[in-house]
Order: C-alpha cells, then structure tokens, then sequence
C-alpha cells in the first residue's frame, strides 16, 4: 500500500517526524509551493532541504492556490490562455528542480470553476506525463454528488478527475471542522461512506485516502456557545489528558475523545487518533492504492512500527 505523507518545512517537528518514519516511507510531499493570482509561483524556504535529498526519498511538492483564495483561481484559470499558462509554470519548476511529480491543492470556494478546473488538470497531467511525472489531486471528501451549495467539494468532478490524474487524494477529515460543533474529525462510518463513493466514480487504483494525524479541541460555555475546533497533536492532547487527570476514552465514531466539565460550567471535547484508530481507519483505506496522513508531526509515531 502505498504511504503518502505531507511534510512542513516551517515547522522542526515535521522534519524530524520524517526521519523517524523513514523505514516505512519511499515518498513524501513537501508543502513547498504556492500561486498567486499573477501568476507568480512562490516556494517555502526549507531549512532541511539539503538533508531531505539526501535521504533519498521520491518528492511530490505540494502547491496550493495562494491563501485558498477563489479570486486567485479565478485568475489562474478563467481562460484557455490562463489555464494553459498555469499548467506551464508548473510543469516548468518540477522538471528544473527534477522532483519526480506534483501534488495539486486548490481549493476554496470556486465551485463556479468547476469544469475549468477539469480542464487545467487535464491540461497538467498531459504536460507532466510527457515528461514521465506524476500528478496527485486533492479533493475534498464527498459521500454523494455535490451540488453548487456545496461551495467547497463542488469544483471536484471525481470521475473527470480520475481519468487523467494518476491519484486522487480523498481529504478525509474535517468532518467536524474548525468551525463546526464538536465532534470526530473522521468518523470511521463516514470514511466508509465516503470510500464507497469514490469506488463509483474512480477506479480504485487511482484512489488514495488521506487519513488525519491531528485532532480537535473544543470548548463550549454555559450557554452553549462553542469556540472554534482548535487543532491538536497527538502528544498535545495526551499532555491536556495528563493535566485533566483524565483519560480519553474510544469514541463510538472511532477516534479517542476527551470530555470534562470544568468549575466555571464550560465543557471541553477533545477528538484525535493515536496508533489504534488509526490502524482502523487504515483498515477502511485496504483495496485502494493507498493512504496519505496530514501531516507528519502531529501522530502518535507508534503509528510507524505497524506501516
């Protein structure tokens, strides 16, 4: 099965959670790249980029549309002409800095692009595999069709997609979100759902369901007003269990859950996943090419002695 982890150059610990994973790993995809709306393709400065090469592992940078910003894809892509020129200037930069392909992370609320965007992926994936590189997309998970109220899943056409990408990259987390309720961030009867939606559209060989590393924390007050769904780390929420005098238990939905009622009223809710759930969640992802974890880090790294 194949492994596909984000790394974050900007943060130390992402790096170093590589390394400790390295046995398990021939791939990984930097969060490098980003594109503004004039066409200006930005790259983070890695302080570990000399050491990466050298460890040897196959690089697919991610590159995302600048602050997931609509007005950015609508410059990027509202014409023939913009769409072939994006797809150029990416294709460009994999092939000087020699990485082995691109993973693609637009998103946002760009639904009214939706055959657009179809259309600049086509575009890159055909200039990418003249040049024998691979292209990953991300997408956003879905469980039915989406529909333009849907204004975060719609630009996906799974099926559309899935015919000239070599993966699709299912994001399946953020059920609860950070602005929702408190609850799961990847119920396993969700992931379930959304899988066999996938299988509908796309041949499993394509498919590789992302999987999350992070959790979320949540404090709702008296009145019943909830903050947003703060994000975690696992060895963070295990510290917070510690300090709590609390231990979090399994969740019907699959992740572990912390709950306390604290002296002022208020309540607070942490979801996240250590090595168990996530070997479940695993489980859920078995017959299709693979999985992807956002991001290295943030996981219980017990999780790579059974990867």
């Amino acid at each position: 099965m194949l492994i596909h982890p984000w790394l974050v150059p900007e943060d130390p610990t992402s790096f170093l959670a590589l390394k400790k994973a390295l046995s398990s790993l021939e791939r990984v995809s930097p969060c490098y790249l980003s594109i503004n709306e004039k066409f200006e393709l930005k790259q983070v400065v890695d302080p570990n980029k000399k050491e990466l090469l050298g460890l040897r592992l196959k690089l697919y940078p991610l590159v995302i549309n600048e602050g997931f910003k609509p007005e950015v894809i609508a410059s990027l892509l509202a014409t023939a002409k913009a769409r072939r020129k994006t797809a150029q200037i990416l294709t460009d930069k994999v092939l000087t800095e020699d990485y082995l392909g691109l993973n693609v992370d637009f998103e946002g609320p760009f639904g009214e692009y939706r055959q657009e965007y179809t259309e600049f992926i086509t575009i890159l994936a055909e200039l990418l595999h003249e040049n024998n590189r691979e292209i990953s997309v991300d997408v956003i998970a879905q469980t039915t069709k989406p529909s333009p109220e849907n204004s975060w899943g719609y630009p996906f056409q799974y099926r559309e997609l899935g015919k000239v990408v070599d993966y699709l990259i299912i994001m399946g987390y953020d059920y609860a979100s950070l602005f929702s309720p408190p609850g799961p961030v990847a119920p396993n009867e969700w992931l379930v759902a959304v899988k066999q939606y996938a299988l509908s559209q796309v041949a499993s060989p394509k498919i590789i369901l992302s999987l999350p590393f992070y959790g979320r924390h949540w404090t709702t007050a008296p009145d019943g007003k909830h903050s947003i769904g703060r994000g975690v780390t696992y060895n963070q929420a295990m510290e917070i269990s510690q300090e709590w005098s609390k231990k979090p238990t399994l969740h019907e939905s699959g992740c572990l859950h912390l709950d306390i009622k604290q002296p002022d009223g208020s309540r607070d809710q942490i979801f996240f996943e250590d090595k168990n759930t996530l070997l479940e969640k695993i489980k859920i992802a078995e017959g299709l090419a693979g999985i992807a974890f956002w991001r290295l880090g943030q996981e219980d790294e017990r999780i790579w002695d059974y990867l």
